[in-house]
């Protein structure tokens, strides 16, 4: 298929967070007239993007091809900066923190090694000397980059639909999809925007980037032929606590991190400060639970899992109040074997499907949407997705 000389030409964008947005910008830079929807608006805080910060790293810990795409992303990136203005990209360098032992530490090094990424390894008295924030025990090491650091998500979205706009894109907010129909060579999506009536409209190609909102979204006949029949929401929540001493905790003393290998596959993240006063860290001690609705989120954390959240930040990092004094909730969609599903709708050409990033996808979303632009305008990408293929595992 190729969009780009011919008559087809109007594109469809269901789901404007991170790889809807970056789908947006990259089809509307090709020269198709695209037309990208959100229930809730751009930039919302319901879906999987908000919270102030995202994770920036081109070691992978999990899949060891990814470093190509991601490094692909940061080229995007900055030239989405350059073409908006905005500040999205932010590499403070970045540590991974555990026992020398442990096979996610291992994993990292030989990401490092693998890809020629350039790095630094340090030991347990290295780390106390350097980095007193964080409680080290003799048995850890830590692989230090100075590729890694965050990005706004917020702003990184916005970035992307205000720059697909500038190109001619036109983005309906708080918009609800209610049916989408595949056809042989055209899509056609049912929409309402507020309390209007059911409009519905004809698109030559269509990326189906909804999020969280996948599972309840697609219908059944799609998500099987995606291969994402068992797709899941969960609930992901994030906390800030107060520092002791907030001089400690700027991006030049305070990398972005990852503590990993801890007992129970326990693991904590966490960024510099942001606002001046309180530093955003993530503490995994149990999985994220399902959620039925979307829409519908459990906003409040039970007692036991504060605790639990307490018990790990009071532990790994004594020079933060272990009671945070602010939690936000956000949904994410997530595929059994953790990979997202990323391309081409098997037997439909004119069908772009990004779904199921499993809480790991922000970091690359521009090559994403680069390479779902590929497709669809040309019918073919270099990007290094195919091991997201849809339709891979009936399994997932």
């Amino acid at each position: 298929m190729n969009l780009i000389g011919t008559a087809r030409r109007r594109a469809a964008i269901v789901g404007t967070g991170a790889v809807g947005s970056m789908a947006a910008w990259q089809l509307a830079e090709r020269g198709l007239e695209v037309h990208a929807f959100d229930r809730w608006g751009v930039p919302h805080h319901r879906g999987a993007s908000g919270g102030q910060t995202r994770r920036f790293a081109v070691i992978s810990m999990g899949d060891p091809d990814l470093p190509p795409l991601v490094l692909r992303a940061e080229r995007l990136w900055r030239r989405l900066e350059e073409a908006t203005g905005r500040r999205l990209l932010e590499q403070t360098g970045g540590l991974i923190l555990g026992p020398a032992d442990s096979a996610s530490v291992r994993r990292a090094v030989t990401s490092c090694e693998s890809w020629g990424l350039a790095h630094r390894i340090l030991d347990a008295p290295d780390l106390r000397q350097r980095f007193p924030q964080h409680a080290v025990e003799d048995a850890d090491i830590a692989v230090q980059d100075p590729a890694t650091g965050f990005l706004r998500p917020e702003l990184a979205i916005l970035a992307a639909v205000e720059q697909a706009a500038t190109l001619g894109a036109t983005v309906h907010h708080d918009t609800e999809i209610l049916d989408i129909d595949v056809r042989s060579e055209t899509v056609g999506l049912t929409y309402r925007s507020g309390a209007d009536r059911p409009h519905n409209e004809t698109f030559d190609a269509v990326v189906l980037a909804p999020g969280a909102w996948a599972a309840t979204l697609l219908p059944d006949g799609l998500r099987e032929a995606i291969g994402v029949t068992r797709l899941t929401a969960r609930r992901l929540a994030q906390t800030w606590f107060a520092p002791d001493d907030l001089s400690l905790y700027g991006a030049e003393r305070f990398p972005v991190f990852e503590r990993v290998g801890m007992p129970d596959g326990a693991s904590i993240y966490g960024f510099p400060s942001q606002d001046g006063a309180t530093v955003k860290i993530g503490v995994k001690s149990r999985p994220h639970p399902e959620v039925a609705d979307p829409a519908l989120p459990d906003p409040h954390l039970t007692a036991d899992h504060l605790a639990e959240i307490r018990e790990v930040v009071a532990r790994w990092l004594p020079g933060l109040n272990p009671r945070p004094v602010q939690t936000t909730v956000h949904v994410e969609s997530y595929t059994e074997d953790g990979r997202p599903v990323v391309g081409l709708l098997p037997g439909a050409a004119h069908v772009a499907v990004a779904v199921g990033f499993s809480g790991g996808g922000f970091k690359y979303a521009p090559a994403v949407g680069d390479a779902l632009g590929d497709l669809l305008a040309e019918g073919v990408t270099e990007a290094g997705i195919g091991q997201f293929t849809p339709g891979r595992s009936a399994k997932v």
